[in-house]
């Protein structure tokens, strides 16, 4: 009896720990441990933080939140500059040279001459697509011919403008200009009125110191209309501009009384002019705004408002003049001052040697 008490016991205490044991790793089961227990110490072991630490998508080893993603800013779009609504600006041109005239050969030309002429004008926005405007042109000159300098001055002709501009995006407008011109220009071709016939050629001066960019300004006896069509872009620190524009020049009176050997002058009832070119220009500073440009034009002159006509066979003078005009300005507050230099490359204008310095303002209101 003894025996089996003693027995008994000792199965109790055998059993006890082995059947707790027996239910912590079935609680340890449960709870989706998938790996026993070990004393070794290779096995509790963890890697440290560093340079070759494994990565995931979430970020470094080990790290439990991703680090935010770093996103760019857009660039931001400088758009052009607000138009002033009313602008005024007054135009000096020192022409230096001789102007061609039409003749027996194509060197014939005036004396050498210094002219000056003086526009003012202003533009006034309707609206912000559709703009009026005003030039008014004055000139006067000295000219040496026969060893003698005389001094004329003529009123040019007065032109009303317009303008629409069609917006093509945030940067590039299409403007459409057209004009017309008041016919008050002073001068005529009759050699028996002196006095005329010399404001005739202080406007003819006038025209080719421009560069024949605005013959519509300078006509006598004539009614220009004007139209044209350009293409403007804008983005700072960059511009670009393209136009073309027709002149066509109704004869409203004058006549021609100039006797030559070898051939007649003749008056021509409608002048036919194009002016096609474009520029370039970069603001090099922003306060004060400084900027460098560059102009460059063609001008062609199919119908000239008179000419000769040779009856001897002579070839006439080329009808097509390239002039460039390099050009530096600024703007400080509401004035914006310019200096230009317009020079002809070949052509009638660079055979006779004349050229022009263009002073510029404008102020805004």
């Amino acid at each position: 009896m003894r025996t089996v008490i003693r027995a008994a016991i000792i199965l109790v205490f055998v059993s006890g720990p082995a059947f707790a044991k027996g239910k912590k790793g079935a609680a340890e089961a449960k709870s989706g441990a998938g790996m026993m227990d070990s004393n070794d110490p290779a096995e509790k072991e963890t890697s440290d933080k560093g340079p070759f630490a494994p990565k995931t998508e979430a970020g470094e080893a080990g790290d439990e939140k991703a680090a935010p993603a770093v996103t760019e800013a857009p660039p931001e779009v400088v758009k052009p500059r607000p138009r002033d609504p009313f602008v005024v600006f007054g135009n000096v041109l020192i022409g230096f040279g001789q102007a061609p005239e039409p003749g027996v050969g194509a060197d014939k030309t005036t004396g050498k001459a210094t002219s000056f002429t003086l526009m003012a004008g202003g533009r006034y926005d309707v609206s912000h697509e559709f703009s009026l405007g005003l030039r008014l042109p004055w000139t006067t000159a000295s000219v040496r011919e026969l060893g003698i300098a005389q001094s004329s001055q003529a009123l040019g002709t007065p032109e009303l403008m317009g303008e629409y501009r069609v917006g093509l995006g945030t940067f590039t407008r299409l403007p459409i200009d057209f004009g017309i011109g008041i016919p008050v220009a002073q001068g005529n071709f009759d050699r028996n009125d002196l006095a005329k016939f010399r404001q005739g050629y202080v406007n003819d001066i006038a025209d080719a110191a421009s560069g024949y960019r605005d013959g519509e300004l300078f006509m006598p006896k004539r009614m220009p209309v004007i139209v044209g069509v350009g293409l403007e872009y804008e983005r700072k620190p960059l511009s670009l501009t393209a136009f073309t524009k027709f002149v066509v020049g109704v004869n409203v009176g004058g006549t021609v009384n100039i006797q030559t050997i070898g051939g007649t002058y003749e008056l021509k009832k409608v002048s036919l002019r194009n002016v096609t070119g474009g520029g370039i220009a970069y603001q090099f500073l922003d306060k004060p705004v400084f900027y460098g440009a560059l102009d460059a034009w063609v001008a062609s002159k199919p119908i000239d408002a008179y000419e000769f006509n040779s009856t001897a066979g002579a070839t006439p003078p080329t009808r097509f003049q390239v002039a460039f005009e390099p050009r530096v300005g600024a703007r400080f507050g509401k004035i914006s001052p310019s200096l230009g230099y317009i020079f002809p490359i070949g052509g009638r204008l660079a055979d006779s040697g004349i050229s022009g310095l263009e002073l510029h303002c404008d102020v805004a209101f």
